[in-house]
C-alpha cells in the first residue's frame, strides 16, 4: 500500500439536524407526491455530530498514485 499524502480540503458539509448523512445518491427515488424513498439495503449511515449543526470541512486522503483512500469531515 502506497503512503497517504496530505489531507486536501475538497469541500464543506452543512448540518442543520446534528446529523450527517452519506449516500449513494443514484438509489435515491421520489415519488410524484414528493415522498423520499431510500433503499433497504445498506448504501447510506447517519453519523451523529454530538454537537449540532454547523458547517464542516471535508477532506480527501490520496496515496502517492492519486487513488482515494480516505474521506475526512472535521467536525472541530
Amino acid at each position: 500500500m502506497s503512503p497517504l499524502l496530505k489531507p486536501k480540503c475538497i469541500g464543506r458539509v452543512a448540518v442543520d439536524s446534528g446529523v450527517i448523512s452519506v449516500l449513494d445518491t443514484t438509489h435515491i427515488k421520489v415519488d410524484k407526491g414528493g415522498s423520499l424513498n431510500l433503499p433497504s439495503y445498506n448504501l447510506y449511515t447517519s453519523i451523529n455530530t454530538e454537537i449540532g449543526d454547523g458547517e464542516y470541512k471535508v477532506y480527501e486522503c490520496r496515496d502517492d498514485e492519486g487513488g482515494l483512500r480516505q474521506i475526512i469531515i472535521d467536525i472541530q
